[in-house]
This record gives C-alpha cells, sequence and structure tokens, in this order.
C-alpha cells in the first residue's frame, strides 16, 4: 500500500515538472528537460568549448544591444522631424499659428477652422497622408524653395456654431450683471450717457456744411479751362463709358467649407527656411475665381517668392 502510494507521489512529481515546461502542447525551452546534456565545468573546457560558450551565452547581450540601437536610431529619427527647424512639421505648426492669429480667413470661413493634410475634413488623424511639400529651386535667384500645402474646413452657414447656446447665456449672463452692476454704481458706464450737442457746435456744423455747397457749385459753374476744351475740340471719337473687368464679388462667410493654404518658404545663408507668403485660396487654388486670404506676405515675396498675388 505504502509503494504504491510512493510510486503514485513520483508520477505527480513528474507531470507537474513537465507541466511547468510545458505551456499546453508547446515547450518552452527552458528547464531540465530542455537540455539534451549536461554542461561541463568551466575548468574542464577548452578553448574551443569557453569560446563556444561565450558565443551561446551572449546571444542575449546582443539582442539587448540591437534593441538598444534600433531605439537610439528611431529616437534621432523623431527629434530630427518633431523639433529641427526645417522640418515640415515644424513649418506647418508654424501656419496653423499664424492662421489662428489671424482674421484675414474670417471674410471666407466660419469658426471653428480645421486643419487637415488632405482635402476630406473626416480625415482620420492616424493612417493619414505625410504634410505635402516640395523642394523647388527659384529659376532666377537660384534659392531653394519649399512650398507646403494642407487644408482649413470650416462652417458652414446652415450649420450651427458648436456650444452657441453656452456661448449665448454665457452673453446673457455677462449683459445683465453689468446692467444691475450700472444700475447699483457698483460699475460705471465707460461711454458714459449721450449728451446733446450745444448750440456753438449746431452752428459750427451748419457753417461747415454751408461752405462745402458752395464751393461744389462754384467748381461746377467754372467749367473746363481753355486747355480742357482745346482738348476736346480735337477728340473725336464718340463719348463711350469705361467698362472695367473685375472679379466677381467675394460670397459671403460659409458659402465655402474648404480652403487650400498655401505657404512658400525661402532657405537663408543661415540654412534655416523664412516664410514668404501664407495664403489661403477658397475653395481651392484651381477654382476659376478664387476667394484669396493673405495671412502673411513679406516685401521680398513679390520678387522672391514663387507664390503668384492676385
Amino acid at each position: 500500500m505504502l509503494d504504491r502510494l510512493a510510486a503514485e507521489a513520483r508520477r505527480r512529481g513528474a507531470a507537474d515538472e513537465a507541466a511547468r515546461d510545458h505551456a499546453g502542447p508547446f515547450p518552452l525551452g527552458a528547464g531540465a528537460a530542455a537540455r539534451t546534456k549536461t554542461w561541463a565545468p568551466w575548468r574542464d573546457l577548452g578553448v574551443g568549448g569557453k569560446l563556444g560558450r561565450m558565443v551561446r551565452q551572449s546571444g542575449n547581450l546582443f539582442i539587448v544591444l540591437a534593441g538598444a540601437g534600433l531605439f537610439v536610431v528611431l529616437a534621432i529619427a523623431l527629434s530630427t522631424e518633431l523639433f529641427a527647424k526645417n522640418s515640415p512639421s515644424v513649418l506647418y505648426s508654424e501656419c496653423i499659428d499664424m492662421i489662428r492669429g489671424s482674421d484675414a480667413l474670417d471674410r471666407h470661413l466660419l469658426p471653428p477652422v480645421a486643419f487637415t493634410h488632405s482635402p476630406h475634413s473626416a480625415a482620420p488623424t492616424r493612417g493619414t497622408a505625410p504634410i505635402q511639400h516640395r523642394l523647388v529651386r527659384h529659376p532666377v535667384s537660384g534659392r531653394e524653395h519649399v512650398i507646403i500645402s494642407f487644408w482649413a474646413h470650416g462652417r458652414g452657414r446652415d450649420e450651427p456654431e458648436p456650444h452657441s447656446w453656452a456661448k449665448r447665456w454665457v452673453s446673457t449672463a455677462t449683459d445683465s450683471l453689468r446692467t444691475a452692476g450700472t444700475f447699483v454704481g457698483l460699475v460705471s458706464d465707460p461711454e458714459g450717457p449721450e449728451r446733446p450737442p450745444t448750440k456753438e457746435e449746431l452752428e459750427v456744423a451748419a457753417a461747415e456744411a454751408k461752405a462745402e455747397r458752395e464751393k461744389a457749385a462754384a467748381e461746377a459753374q467754372q467749367g473746363p479751362g481753355f486747355l480742357g476744351r482745346l482738348t476736346q475740340s480735337f477728340n473725336f471719337r464718340p463719348g463711350t463709358k469705361s467698362v472695367r473687368s473685375a472679379s466677381p464679388a467675394p460670397p459671403p462667410p460659409g458659402t465655402y467649407k474648404i480652403g487650400e493654404v498655401r505657404a512658400d518658404y525661402v532657405k537663408n545663408a543661415a540654412g534655416h527656411y523664412t516664410m514668404l507668403a501664407l495664403v489661403v485660396d477658397v475653395p481651392s487654388s484651381r477654382a476659376p475665381y478664387p476667394g484669396r486670404a493673405i495671412v502673411y506676405w513679406a516685401p521680398e515675396a513679390d520678387k522672391e517668392g514663387l507664390i503668384e498675388r492676385r
């Protein structure tokens, strides 16, 4: 009876040892079961055996060093792209900051304005195309330029402004508090009460208006001089109305919801890119009569710039 219990215990111990060396049907490659032969002591090994054992033991060290090297390369690449002054990412962020700090786009796109690398406003943040940029050399000066293109997306006229109810509530509450404070005397009205004009001010305004009317009547009665009449006598062409070809007036803000942003940078003597022009064409630069918002235009851009000024 005791021998049978001891044999059962030995079988269970062997089964537990095998279970620790396997993950289900897959061997872990560690433990006593994975060793096909015993390791000889270091002093019993020859030169070849010692070299072979050093190579086998240094495999893990090689993997660690290779991973560290890849990490260093990746860190240098990311830091060069994100923090270098000439990287497209830094120039792209500079353009967005300048557009947000300017009111040139308010006449074309309604806020809030978002920026993407593609014409699609619903493009996901991950997996989008890289920033569109191209290096161009000026045909006359030979200086190196970089042209950056991306897209701005606004709100349509029929679309409600986000959080408009909260803004209206805050504005109404602020006006009510200001009115109550002015009535109590805690807040002073910066404009003050309207003062009616005095009698002297009315007389001065009437005299100035009368003088302007008399001057206009005298100029109308005087007519053209001798040289003017002589020039008119030699003019045999029939009178025609001057017709000016003008581009159509820009549509109201919110008519278009997209604009193409283009920025022109030129490399200076220090090797850094400086901005020459930053424009937004609504809806795009390929439209027949695009509305253009000039966010920035350097004096040098008229001669050195690669973006035409309309």
